[in-house]
């Protein structure tokens, strides 16, 4: 029997949502158009409209006759709780971390990134894939984001530890909070095997912007969480 997948228009639906609440797209702007999502996806226009057609029942998308979609207002969201770092958290919980750099290399930014960050688009950054282990066990993808203008000394073997130690303890910058925006799905066939796991096995996506008290964004990161043995967890103050 075939594994269960989300259905196609329920995963656009949801990155759809995922972008706006990161302000990949702000009120007022228009999103891709349908013939674009459909390209995007590889899905009709039928199953690109009974995304957006939820999330302009929800008030969240606002069509306009010739013009095209656009964001009317973000999702409801709670306050951002403050940040525990992977490192700190496997520490906490009795376990060893350790980190596999994957993927450093330097890039311009595309306009999206850009705007999540703060700064100008084609402005210089770092595009970063790790694994992170607990005790010899893959318990989380991150993809990540930063600007290599201004963190230029970021190094693998920084990332081979911890981003936010080294920001707190070795620059002396101190993490205000990390804005989460938490999606579950299901994992792709590359994902799955490895995590070890069904396809259609139910884990977490969580997409977050960590800011300093600076005021400015550190960075942004995708994480895809091995959700049966590692779950994600807030501390609320």
């Amino acid at each position: 029997m075939a594994e269960k997948r989300i259905a196609q228009y329920r995963q656009i639906e949801n990155d759809l949502l995922e972008q706006i609440n990161l302000g990949y797209y702000k009120k007022g702007d228009l999103i891709p158009t349908e013939l674009e999502l459909s390209a995007t996806y590889h899905v009709s226009r039928v199953t690109v409209r009974k995304a957006t057609d939820n999330l302009v029942a929800k008030g969240i998308l606002q069509r306009v006759a010739g013009v095209g979609t656009f964001v009317s207002r973000s999702a409801v969201t709670q306050n951002p709780p403050p940040i525990q770092g992977f490192t700190d958290l496997m520490k906490e919980q009795g376990l060893e971390p350790t980190t596999k750099v994957d993927v450093f290399t330097l890039q311009k930014s595309p306009a999206n990134i850009a705007s999540i960050l703060g700064i100008e688009k084609e402005d210089p950054i770092y595009y970063i894939h790790r694994q992170r282990y607990g005790n010899g066990e893959l318990l989380q993808l991150e993809t990540t984001y930063m600007s290599a203008r201004l963190y230029p000394d970021i190094s693998i073997q920084i990332l081979e530890s911890s981003k936010y130690q080294y920001f707190e303890k070795v620059k002396g910058i101190k993490i205000a909070y990390s804005h989460h925006a938490v999606t579950p799905i299901h994992p792709s066939k590359e994902v799955a095997e490895l995590f070890g796991i069904a396809q259609n096995t139910p884990i977490i996506k969580a997409a977050n912007v960590t800011h300093l008290e600076n005021g400015q964004i550190m960075d942004y990161t995708e994480l895809i969480l091995n959700s049966p043995k590692y779950q994600l967890t807030y501390i609320k103050r």
